[in-house]
Order: structure tokens, then C-alpha cells, then sequence
């Protein structure tokens, strides 16, 4: 007599991430139990609602003379490659220990069903059964819906990133338009409605890749983390400040100049001339702060590392805008003059030249000896308790 697994799929994990059950799960009672435990957690949840029916049609076909088991195989949240590596496992793992001959696949939906082709390979599958859970019917209102989708992780990737660059796309082209029209016809061109379109456009835009990339919780946690590092008297945290008030006034100033001239591309050039002595100052300050704080922290033998490391870094970004006052020197004479004079040009190109050529060569330091060194937690830690304000 051929023996039959019913198998429920759990691609994304939720038995392991909502309820702490670890797979497989094998047998109708540890089934029933993680079903409870999940539908206690989530009663929400489709793949308890799943994993219900599996047991169901478990019970049936018990109760018919045949002879079945029942697993349920649980992914990974990282749903993709890494998630179907797991299940693959389990897959091996449940057919090793349950020898059946055939298998009837319940999932919650299209997602699971991925996995077919998995356990094709591995066994022959008798059946397959997809559970869609119905909403009562007086559920009327689209907030409801939205709400739970927003909670979701992979809906917030899917979805809400594509539609946020969308509208962060036309705002921003909204804005150019409204700034060209101003410039041409000055400030009594500009029309409410566009205006008020725009920053509304922008604002969705923004409010959803904020909310896909969770950058509410990202900065209370670089808040928390900032204020913990004063706590803890961290070097880094004053050449931060101080590296970013100096980089804050190359802001200042390159606007100053910037709108005291005419010409819109010209005060273009002129910003980003003011800005990038004071964006590589503020580097250098950071960086400063950061190998002060590494004689602090690391042993010896680890501060000469820390310092080329640390120094390489510094020199890239040094390059780079080395290589950004090239190219603006060569665009600022060819637009002011229509043809780019012998002196200038010869200037243009040997800082475009010495910023590519340093930029090339730093890059494959860093690739040979490595990129900036992490600190230690250990070490780190150590240093932090030492000098905590009491």
C-alpha cells in the first residue's frame, strides 16, 4: 500500500518569525500545535488558515483506510534564493525520515507554489491544493486592507517602492519646470495649483519610500545611537558635528555666491566650487576624530592598519573632487567663452587627470589590502564602558 505526505508550504516562514516554531513538522499533533500557535499570534494569517486544511484533508484521507502523514516545511523570510535553499533542505530532510510515495501540496498561494518544481525532483506530487481564505462579506472599507498590507514587508517592497519613485519622479520634474518658469518670467509665472500639486506629488513620494525603507525607525535609531555615543564620550561623535557644521557653511556660502549671480548654470559651477573644499575639509576632520578614537581603542599592532585604512579613504573622496574641480574648470570656460581657452583647458585636464589617476590607484590599494577596518565590538565596547559619564 503507497503512503502519501500531505505537505504544507510555508515559503516566507511565518511559523518560525511570528509564532518561534521550528521546522519541519512532522505529525498531526506538532501540526495542530504550530496551527494554534500561529493563528493565536496572527489570526490573520493564511498559512495557519492553510495548515488547518492540510490537517483536514489529512483526517479524510486517514479516515478513508489510507496510509498518510502530514509535514509542513517552513522557508525563510528572505523570500528568493535563500529561502528556497532551506526548504529544499527540509524537503530532503521530511522524505528521509517519512519514505513516502506520492505528496499532496497545500499552500496559501501562487508564492508557495514556487517551490513545485523542488518537489517534483524529490518525489512524485498526487495533488495539489491552494487555500484562499474569504473576508466576511461586510468588510466594505479599502482602510482596513491597506492598513494590514502596510505592515507587510514584501508588499512594502513590491508595491510601495516603484509607486514612490513615481511620484518622487514627476514632483521633481514639476519643480525643475516651476524653476525654469520663474527664471525666465519671474515669480508671477508661478501658478497655486501646479505649486500645490507638486508638493503634494512630492510628498507622497517621499512619505512612501520612507515608509518601504522604515525611515522613521532608521532615524530614531541614528538618534538613540547618537545620543548613546555622547553618553559614552565617543570622539567621533564631536569631529561628526564638526565636520558637518563645516560642510553645512561650503553649503552656505556656495549659495551666497551662487545667487548673486545671473546666470543659472554659471551659479551651478560656482556652488559646487565653494562646496567641494569644504566637503573635503569635513572629511578630513571626520577622519581625524576616527583614527584619535582608534589609538583609543586599538591595541598597537592594529593602529597602523586602522590609519592607512582610514587615510585610503580619505584619499578617494580627495581624488574624486579633484577630479570634479576638473571637469568644472574645463565646463566653466567653454560655456563663459564658447571655447575653451589653452591655459585653462591644460588645468582642467591635469586635475581631471590627477583625480582619475589617484582615484584608479587608491581603489586597488584598497581592494589588495582591504576596505576600512571594522572595530572590534569587544574592544569597542571596552573602551565605551571605560569612559562613560558617571
Amino acid at each position: 500500500m503507497s503512503k502519501t505526505l500531505v505537505l504544507c508550504v510555508d515559503r516566507d516562514n511565518d511559523f518560525g518569525e511570528k509564532a518561534g516554531v521550528n521546522s519541519p513538522i512532522i505529525g498531526r499533533e506538532k501540526n495542530l500545535e504550530a496551527a494554534n500557535a500561529l493563528m493565536l499570534k496572527d489570526a490573520e494569517d493564511s498559512d495557519a488558515n492553510a495548515l488547518f486544511s492540510a490537517i483536514s484533508t489529512f483526517d479524510a484521507l486517514r479516515n478513508s483506510g489510507e496510509e498518510i502523514e502530514i509535514a509542513t516545511i517552513c522557508g525563510n523570510n528572505n523570500v528568493g534564493t535563500v529561502s528556497d535553499e532551506v526548504l529544499g533542505r527540509q524537503i530532503d530532510e521530511v522524505v528521509l525520515k517519512v519514505k513516502p510515495d506520492d505528496v499532496i501540496v497545500v499552500s496559501d498561494g501562487a508564492e508557495d507554489e514556487f517551490i513545485l518544481p523542488l518537489i517534483q525532483s524529490r518525489i512524485k506530487v498526487r495533488a495539489i491544493k491552494r487555500v484562499t481564505v474569504r473576508q466576511a462579506p461586510r468588510i466594505e472599507s479599502m482602510y482596513y486592507i491597506v492598513v494590514k498590507a502596510l505592515k507587510e514587508e514584501k508588499f512594502l517592497k513590491k508595491v510601495l517602492v516603484p509607486i514612490g519613485v513615481a511620484f518622487l519622479v514627476l514632483g521633481v520634474t514639476i519643480l525643475f519646470v516651476l524653476v525654469l518658469r520663474v527664471y525666465l518670467y519671474g515669480l508671477g509665472s508661478l501658478d497655486p495649483s501646479t505649486t500645490g500639486f507638486m508638493t503634494v506629488v512630492s510628498a507622497i513620494g517621499i512619505y512612501f519610500l520612507g515608509k518601504a525603507y522604515s525611515a522613521g525607525k532608521r532615524i530614531s535609531d541614528g538618534f538613540s545611537k547618537l545620543v548613546e555615543e555622547f553618553v559614552n564620550t565617543r570622539v567621533t561623535v564631536f569631529s561628526l558635528l564638526i565636520a558637518v557644521a563645516t560642510f553645512a557653511y561650503g553649503i552656505y556660502s556656495g549659495l551666497e555666491v551662487a545667487f548673486h549671480t545671473g546666470d543659472v548654470v554659471l551659479a551651478l559651477i560656482y556652488l559646487i566650487y565653494r562646496l567641494v573644499p569644504f566637503t573635503i575639509a569635513a572629511i578630513l576632520i571626520f577622519d581625524v576624530g576616527r583614527i584619535v578614537e582608534g589609538f583609543m581603542i586599538f591595541e598597537k599592532g592594529k593602529r597602523g592598519e586602522m590609519i592607512k585604512s582610514y587615510l585610503l579613504s580619505a584619499s578617494f573622496y580627495i581624488s574624486f573632487f579633484a577630479a570634479v574641480l576638473g571637469l568644472l574648470s574645463f565646463v566653466n570656460v567653454a560655456y563663459q567663452t564658447g571655447v575653451a581657452r589653452m591655459d585653462y583647458l591644460a588645468l582642467a585636464i591635469v586635475l581631471t587627470a590627477l583625480g582619475v589617476s589617484l582615484g584608479v590607484i587608491i581603489s586597488i590599494f584598497r581592494r589588495k589590502y582591504g576596505r576600512e577596518l571594522q572595530e572590534p565590538k569587544s574592544e569597542l565596547d571596552a573602551s565605551q564602558k571605560d569612559s562613560r559619564i558617571v
